[in-house]
């Protein structure tokens, strides 16, 4: 039987807390003979032992002082392999279980899901902003056609995982050392090295973004992935002051008896259309930056604006 794995670190962060929540309580709803371990550090564990008295085993690594709580969530993800027995499956604490799949484990020795449930060629400018960003941080994805999401990971308790693992890591660390404390890019950095993974279909992370691919996995959906908090998200979990309140097990309860359907309304807009190729232009990023930091101009511009409609 493998493991459910989840890392959190941060005694102040509840949102995360409760993201956390959400998913455990999902995992037990749906799969509760399958194994789950929450991986933290010993400043969080007081806060942890609160919510996850049982039904779930929490494991305390010591972290080196020097990574921030951000960079300590890190360390921990990139060394699960060495720290955790047995086969697992990792999965970021803004995800929630949707069915049962204890009986369809993958295969493979290290599993994960494309970014964004497409091609990097096929995101927002052929994948360029992604290429740009990386390239930045001292990456090189310029030859990157299948760029994975670290969100959903299955691991099997192999020597080719924990090399994978190891060498995660190790880029990982040198270049948060430079300032850069994201994993996603050293992760991919390591697969066009080593070639070990092996892309799992989405419904194992179902990632509702700006694209509509998600949308077709959502019959067979295993794992949804809101992708934290999102302003304006159309998932109902992408809300801060949800995330951030005090909630309670019947809110829970009621959140996971059908993840599947949690969305707020929302309009699908081909990517080919008008109004979507109008979202990408510099003039709809200036509107929406002044929408969101001078709302008061915003509206005065508006006002003046619509005495010109037809």
């Amino acid at each position: 039987m493998f493991k459910l794995v989840y890392v959190t670190v941060g005694s102040d962060k509840t949102e995360y807390i409760n993201m956390l929540r959400i998913s455990v309580a999902s995992a037990k709803k749906h799969m509760p003979q399958v194994p789950v371990v929450i991986v933290t550090d010993e400043d969080t564990l007081a806060v942890l032992r609160k919510y996850f008295s049982g039904g779930a085993e929490l494991a305390a690594f010591q972290v080196p002082e020097k990574y921030n709580t951000a960079e300590k969530s890190r360390y921990l993800k990139t060394n699960l392999r060495s720290l955790i027995s047995g086969d697992f499956l990792y999965l970021d604490s803004d995800t929630v279980i949707c069915a049962d799949f204890s009986s369809a484990a993958p295969c493979c020795e290290l599993g994960l899901v494309l970014d964004e449930n497409r091609l990097l060629d096929s995101q927002d400018d052929n994948g360029a902003a992604i290429r740009r960003s990386a390239e930045k941080r001292g990456f090189d994805l310029s030859g990157c056609s299948r760029y994975y999401n670290g969100g959903v990971i299955w691991a099997k308790d192999c020597q080719a995982a924990k090399d994978f693992f190891g060498e995660w890591f190790s880029l990982w660390d040198k270049t948060r050392s430079e300032g850069n404390h994201h994993d996603q890019y050293s992760l991919n950095t390591v697969e066009q090295r080593r070639g070990l993974i092996t892309e799992l279909d989405g419904s194992w992370n179902c990632q509702f973004t700006s694209c509509g691919e998600a949308l077709s996995y959502l019959k067979n959906v295993k794992i949804m992935h809101y992708l934290s908090i999102q302003p304006n998200g159309i998932y109902r979990l992408n809300n801060a002051e949800l995330m951030k309140s005090e909630l309670g097990d019947g809110q829970i309860a009621e959140m996971i008896e059908r993840p599947e359907r949690l969305f707020n309304p929302f309009h699908t807009v081909a990517d080919s259309s008008e109004d979507y190729l109008l979202t990408k232009t510099s003039h709809y990023r200036f509107i929406s930056r002044m929408y969101e930091r001078h709302p008061k101009l915003f509206r005065f511009g508006e006002k003046l604006l619509s005495k010109f409609r037809a």
